[in-house]
């Protein structure tokens, strides 16, 4: 409800049907669109996310496994929101629903995961706040 926005018109929209659970709803309804599909979650503040970074992740894939995700630079923990959930990752995540979690990186910390390192650490660092929107700034503009 109200995610629809200006979209353009036929382009594929995946609305939550999981409501009020961030981003662990968006993944749960992606799952309830297409169980049976493999889904690439990519978070929104990740401004110095590139190809490479995303290539590498897709070409580490792990089918075998609930998910396939970066390691944490700053902690030892999955990155949840930079990763490839494999089908199994639905049951798991109700699961942990269920049981009154509605954390992604707390059902990749309890399930069969591949934990991959990034080969660029810096293309995982979010801008969630002012002093982290400078910090980015500041290494974008070392690189021009």
């Amino acid at each position: 409800p109200g995610q629809e926005g200006d979209f353009p018109e036929g382009a594929p929209l995946l609305a939550d049907s999981f409501l009020d659970l961030g981003p662990f709803g968006a993944i749960l309804s992606a799952f309830r669109q297409n169980p049976n599909a493999a889904w690439l979650v990519v978070a929104c503040d990740l401004p110095l996310l590139d190809a490479a970074t995303l290539d590498f992740l897709i070409a580490a894939r792990r089918p075998g496994k609930v998910a396939t995700a970066f390691r944490s630079p700053t902690s030892d923990f999955p990155e949840p929101l930079i990763a490839i959930y494999e089908p199994p990752a639905y049951g798991r995540l109700l699961q942990f629903l269920a049981m009154g979690y509605s954390c992604p990186r707390k059902m990749l910390i309890n399930s069969e995961v591949a934990l991959i390192e990034a080969p660029r650490p810096d293309a995982l660092r979010n801008a969630n706040t002012p002093e982290e929107r400078e910090a980015i700034m500041a290494i974008l503009q070392g690189r021009e």
